[in-house]
C-alpha cells in the first residue's frame, strides 16, 4: 500500500508564518493546496509591487498638475479680512476656500513635512512647499475634485479643471476614475489580495485615462514603464 504524501515541512512552516487568515483567500483560490496558495501569494506580492510602481507615477503626475493650477488660482484670491492678496504657495498661504476644503489634511501634511526635514532640529531645515506637497495624501486630490459641495464645484470650474486639458469625458467620469485608483491604492497599502485581475486591469486603465487627460505624453511614458500588464499575464 502506498503511503499518503507527507506535507512539505517548508510549505507548512511558510503557511504558519503567513497565518491562516492571511493565506485564506489564496487557499480558497487554489482549492486548499498549500503549495499553490503560497505560489499565488508570491505572485500577489509581485503584482502589488507592480501596481505600486504604477501608482507612484500616476499620483505624482496628478498632484503636480493640480498643484500648478491651485498655485495660479490662489494668487487671484484676497484675504476676506485684510484684503491682502494671497501668494502662489497655496499650501503655506491658502485662500479661505482651500482652508475649508482641505480641513485637517493640510495641518497633518505640514506636521509630517516638518518631521521629514527635521525642522527645528540639528541638521534640519524649514519645510517648504514641495515638502508639504509630498506629504499630501492621494485622498486630498480625490476630494478636491468636483462633488456636491458648491465649493468643490467652484474650484473645479475656476482652477482644477485646467489641470486636465485633454479630458474627453465628463468630470463625473473623471471623479469615478480617480476614486477607483484611490481605492486600489488603499488595497495595496494595506497588503490586501489583488486576486480579482479584472479590477486591477480596470484601475490600470483608469490611470491611463487620468494621465491622458493631463498629458498624453505622460500617459505614453507611463505605459512604457509599467509592469502591471506583464505580471497579470503571469498569474499561476
Amino acid at each position: 500500500m502506498t503511503s499518503p504524501a507527507q506535507p512539505d515541512p517548508r510549505n507548512t512552516s511558510i503557511a504558519a508564518a503567513l497565518s491562516v487568515p492571511r493565506l485564506g483567500p489564496y487557499l480558497a483560490a487554489t482549492g486548499g493546496n498549500v503549495q499553490d496558495a503560497i505560489r499565488l501569494y508570491e505572485w500577489n506580492v509581485e503584482l502589488s509591487g507592480a501596481v505600486y510602481e504604477a501608482l507612484h507615477i500616476a499620483e505624482v503626475v496628478l498632484r503636480n498638475a493640480i498643484d500648478r493650477q491651485l498655485a495660479a488660482w490662489n494668487v487671484t484670491q484676497a484675504d476676506a479680512t485684510t484684503g491682502r492678496q494671497h501668494v502662489a504657495d497655496w499650501l503655506m498661504d491658502p485662500a479661505r476656500l482651500l482652508v475649508r476644503l482641505l480641513g485637517q489634511d493640510l495641518a497633518k501634511a505640514r506636521d509630517r513635512a516638518k518631521t521629514a526635514v527635521r525642522e527645528g532640529k540639528p541638521g534640519g531645515r524649514t519645510a517648504g512647499h514641495d515638502d508639504v506637497l509630498a506629504q499630501m495624501t492621494f485622498g486630498t486630490w480625490r476630494y478636491l475634485l468636483p462633488g456636491r459641495d458648491p465649493g468643490r464645484q467652484y474650484l473645479w470650474r475656476n482652477a482644477v479643471q485646467a489641470a486636465f486639458p485633454h479630458l474627453a469625458s465628463s468630470s463625473a467620469v473623471l471623479v469615478g476614475q480617480v476614486d477607483g485608483i484611490y481605492r486600489l491604492r488603499n488595497r495595496v497599502a494595506h497588503l490586501e489580495p489583488l486576486l480579482r485581475g479584472g479590477v486591477v486591469r480596470a484601475e490600470f486603465n483608469n490611470m491611463r485615462a487620468v494621465l491622458g487627460a493631463i498629458d498624453p505624453h505622460a500617459e505614453g511614458w507611463f505605459v512604457s514603464n509599467q509592469r502591471v500588464t506583464h505580471v497579470l499575464r503571469r498569474r499561476p
